[in-house]
């Protein structure tokens, strides 16, 4: 028997001597080498040659049309990194762009600044699994504003892009984009969208999120896209909307928006959230709150204050299984259905603990647009089967609440819409057109004060109101620029 133990004790050694050996090889391989690269020449010989936990440098200075064709193969355990030798200080300008093609590759520190290409993207997540942090475009545009070009795009799945910075983009095609296809789970976050100049030119969002579900109706599929945590300043683009979401599954939470024009949309897509975000008007013209089409969608807990336009709408849907008219023009399909609606009906949705204060517009509207562009849109299918739970909204100089109802034409009088069901509401002020101030809108006064974020804290009410930012300040708060952005831009 000891004879046995011995044996075993022996094995049992030898096995962790083994282990410890294969750990410190992994551990030293993770490691890898770092190679500081001064030429176009050494860069591409070092992003070929490049290891698993490799470290490749760019030496500080001005880096002049450079292809970043990062294309080096690593691993999970062991990713490549591409990194400015001082964060900030290497400067890629004329034609330069970068295009991460392998998964595992990770890009930080990188100046982007006074280029431009001639199209694409600035920056491609052309793989899986990539990081860009704490990197720069400012000033990256054509002589010719109609020359059409992302500064980033995402046609991979898993990226992500985090504390970065944006500033001056004057072209067309928005800021951020992700592909329609084979593009979903990525992520943008703590970035900072700066002085993005007004242009009145479709298709000039900050954020434009692509993907499954753009044409379509309810699924499980998606482009699981996260905004969370980015700062929007003055970031007007298209004036229209800032986030806008094209696809299914996605969610927009803890953002800040500071005087920028437009709004976020739930352009198309469905089950796609809106939680904890911050919308400041300061009353600059072209602001408003949120605007929603769409099914089974969550806006919870967002707070939204001195837009000149509305606070939240919920759009009429455009109806297409038939022609109501001879003047209809429908949109095109795909392989699901023979017309694509141009908004979808907003239903089976939730709106819950959202304040809305001092819009010039209108408070919260249901069935904005209705009948609008008729009969060539058929805008006829009103919000039904939602519901509109515990929000405050104050002193909208338009209306706090206004329900639309079907009109008494009689080409829609057959389409018939579910009761949305409203509990716990609170208004202040303001006027309540089209529903019923007992079926959930109470009307009252309300004592608060305004806290060091700026933000109204209502004393004699609880539960009701974006008032989880008390509870959640970690998370859910009004982001400062200190917050955002590369850390060697503070």
């Amino acid at each position: 028997m000891k004879h046995r133990l011995s044996i075993t004790i022996k094995k049992t050694k030898e096995l962790c001597l083994m282990a410890a050996i294969l750990l410190s090889i992994q551990l030293g391989f993770a490691a890898g080498n770092e190679t500081v690269v001064t030429t176009n020449a050494e860069l591409a010989t070092a992003i070929s040659s490049a290891k698993p936990g490799d470290v490749i440098v760019l030496k500080d200075g001005d880096w002049k049309d450079v292809d970043l064709n990062f294309s080096s193969t690593a691993t999970e355990a062991a990713p490549i990194t591409l990194k400015a030798q001082t964060a900030g200080k290497v400067i890629l300008s004329g034609s330069s762009k970068l295009s991460l093609n392998k998964p595992f590759l990770k890009v930080d520190g990188l100046l982007f600044k006074g280029g431009a290409i001639s199209k694409g993207a600035v920056i491609n997540f052309n793989s899986d699994n990539c990081t860009v942090s704490n990197t720069a475009i400012i000033d990256y545009n054509p002589a010719d504003f109609k020359t059409k070009y992302y500064w980033v795009f995402f046609s991979g799945n898993y990226n992500l892009l985090t504390h970065c910075f944006f500033q001056g983009k004057n072209n067309v095609e928005p800021v951020l984009g992700n592909a329609i296809e084979n593009a979903r789970h990525n992520t943008t976050t703590y970035c900072y969208f700066k002085d993005i100049p007004w242009a009145k030119q479709n298709g000039r969002e900050i954020m434009r999120i692509w993907g499954a579900g753009k044409l379509g109706k309810p699924s499980d599929d998606g482009a699981f896209f996260l905004v969370e945590h980015n700062l929007f300043d003055h970031a007007d683009g298209e004036g229209v909307e800032i986030v806008s979401l094209k696809s299914n599954h996605n969610i927009v939470r803890f953002n800040t928006v500071r005087a920028t024009m437009g709004g976020f949309t739930n352009r198309q897509g469905h089950n796609n959230t809106f939680e904890g975000n911050f919308i400041f008007g300061e009353n600059r013209k072209g602001t408003y709150g949120i605007r929603v089409a769409g099914e089974n969608l969550h806006i919870v807990n967002n707070y939204i204050s001195n837009v000149s336009d509305n606070g939240m709408l919920l759009m009429a849907g455009e109806y297409v299984d038939k022609a109501l008219t001879t003047d209809f023009k429908p949109s095109p399909g795909n392989k699901d259905f023979l017309f694509a609606p141009k908004y979808a009906q907003v239903k089976n949705s939730v709106f819950e603990n959202n304040t809305i204060i001092n819009s010039d517009g209108k408070g919260l509207q249901l069935g904005d647009s209705y009948k609008k562009h008729w009969p060539e849109m058929q805008m006829c299918l009103l919000p039904e089967n939602n519901t509109i739970k515990n929000n405050l909204i104050m002193n909208c100089a338009e209306s706090n609440v206004e329900v639309l109802h079907p009109d008494a034409e009689a080409v829609t009088s057959f389409l018939q819409f579910a009761p949305n069901k409203f509990e716990g509401n609170v208004v202040v002020g303001g006027k309540v057109l089209g529903v019923d101030k007992n079926e959930g809108i109470t009307q009252k006064e309300v004592k608060g004060s305004t806290d060091k974020n700026g933000l109204f804290i209502a004393k004699d009410l609880k539960g009701v109101g974006a008032d989880e930012y008390v509870t959640k300040s970690v998370e859910c708060h009004p982001l400062k620029p200190s917050e955002v952005g590369p850390s060697w831009m503070k």
